[in-house]
C-alpha cells in the first residue's frame, strides 16, 4: 500500500481500537470491508498476530512506512496503541495531502510551458519556413537576425522534439532523487532557499513533537527521529542536536545553531519553561505548514507572470524578426 492507505488504514484500525474492539476482531472487521488488497494484507497482519509476533515487527515485513512502525513499537510499550495509530495516521495524511497540494499549484504553470513548447514547435515547423521560402521566392535581402531565425527554423523542431524526452527524463530523476535534484538547486535562490527551510523545519519539528508526544524521551526520540527517511540536512541535524542534548545543553539552544526558522528555537525555549514540548511542536508544525503553503502560493503567482511575459516576448521577437524584411520592402515602395 502506499503512504496514504496506510495513513487511512492506521486511522480506521485506531478508531476500532478506541471504541475498546480487540485488535484480532478489528483487524477482522478490517479484512471484511475493504479493498482485495488491503483486505488480503491485513489477514496476513492478522495470521502473523496470532502466531505470537508483535505488530510493530509484523508491519516491518509487511511494508508500512517507518515512522508508523516507530510509533506503533512506541505504542506497544506504554500500552497507548490507538493513539499511536492515530498519530501515524495523521502523520501519513498529512503528508500525502502536502504532495497533493503540490502537484495541484505546479499543474497551471506545467500547463503553460507545455502549451509554450508546442507554440514553439508551430512556430518553427510551419510559419517560419513558410515565410523563408517566401522571402527566398521573392529575392528579397533579410538581416542578420531574420537569417538566424531561418537557419533555427531548419534544427528547431528536431531540438524541440528532443528537448521532449529530456525533460521527462530530468522529471523523473528529480522524483526519485529529489534530494539530488531541484533541493539542491533551490537551496542557491533566496526565495526558494527561504521556502526550503521553512519545509525542513516543518518536517522536524513534526516527526520530533510526534515521538514525543507518543511517550519517547527526547535523546531518544532525536536518535530515532535520525533513521527516519528525512532530508538529508534533517538527518544530520538530528545527530548533531542529540549530542549536544547529551551534553547538557538545552533543546533550544542546540537548535539555535541550526539552519532552520528561527521561530521553531524560540518556540523550543518557551516550550521548555512551559515543561510541553511535545504540543509546542506540533503546534509550530502547523504553523509552519500553512507559512509553507503560503510562500509556495506566493512562488507561483510569481512564476505564472513570469511564463507568460516569456510566451509573449517570444512570440512578439519572432513576428518582428519575421516581418522586417517586409516591413524594409514596403518602405522601399
Amino acid at each position: 500500500m502506499v503512504e496514504v492507505r496506510w495513513g487511512r488504514w492506521a486511522g480506521r484500525l485506531a478508531r476500532l481500537l478506541d471504541a475498546g474492539v480487540p485488535m484480532l476482531q478489528a483487524l477482522d472487521f478490517l479484512a471484511a470491508d475493504g479493498p482485495r488488497r488491503e483486505a488480503d494484507r491485513t489477514r496476513s497482519i492478522c495470521q502473523a498476530l496470532r502466531e505470537g509476533r508483535r505488530f510493530s515487527s509484523v508491519l516491518q515485513t509487511q511494508g508500512a512506512p517507518l515512522m508508523m512502525q516507530t510509533l506503533v513499537e512506541v505504542g506497544e510499550s506504554n500500552g497507548d496503541l490507538a493513539g499511536s495509530l492515530f498519530r501515524a495516521s495523521d502523520y501519513c495524511e498529512e503528508r500525502a495531502r502536502w504532495r497533493k497540494e503540490r502537484m495541484q499549484a505546479m499543474s497551471y504553470p506545467l500547463l503553460v510551458v507545455a502549451l509554450l513548447l508546442v507554440l514553439c514547435l508551430f512556430l518553427f515547423a510551419v510559419v517560419i519556413p513558410r515565410f523563408a521560402a517566401l522571402y527566398s521566392g521573392m529575392g528579397l535581402t533579410v538581416g542578420t537576425g531574420t537569417q538566424m531565425l531561418f537557419g533555427a527554423a531548419k534544427a528547431g523542431p528536431f531540438l524541440i522534439l528532443l528537448s521532449i524526452p529530456f525533460v521527462v527524463l530530468v522529471a523523473v530523476f528529480a522524483r526519485k532523487k529529489p534530494k539530488l535534484a531541484w533541493l539542491q538547486v533551490g537551496h542557491r535562490l533566496p526565495y526558494l532557499r527561504s521556502w526550503l527551510r521553512v519545509d525542513r523545519t516543518h518536517e522536524w519539528a513534526a516527526t520530533l513533537g510526534l515521538l514525543l508526544d507518543g511517550g519517547l524521551p527526547l535523546a531518544q526520540a532525536l536518535h530515532v527521529q535520525s533513521q527516519l527517511p528525512l532530508q538529508p540536512r534533517n538527518r544530520e541535524t538530528c545527530v548533531r542536536v542529540r549530542s549536544r542534548v547529551l551534553t547538557g545543553q538545552p533543546l533550544g539552544e542546540a537548535l539555535a545553531e541550526e539552519e532552520l526558522d528561527r521561530t521553531l528555537a524560540l518556540t523550543v525555549r518557551v516550550a521548555e519553561m512551559t515543561g510541553d514540548l511535545a504540543r509546542s511542536l506540533l503546534a509550530a508544525e502547523r504553523e509552519l505548514a500553512e507559512r509553507r503553503r503560503r510562500m509556495m502560493n506566493g512562488l507561483l503567482k510569481l512564476f505564472e507572470p513570469l511564463l507568460l511575459l516569456g510566451a509573449g516576448l517570444l512570440t512578439g521577437l519572432v513576428a518582428l524578426l519575421m516581418l522586417w524584411p517586409m516591413m524594409d520592402l514596403l518602405q522601399t515602395i
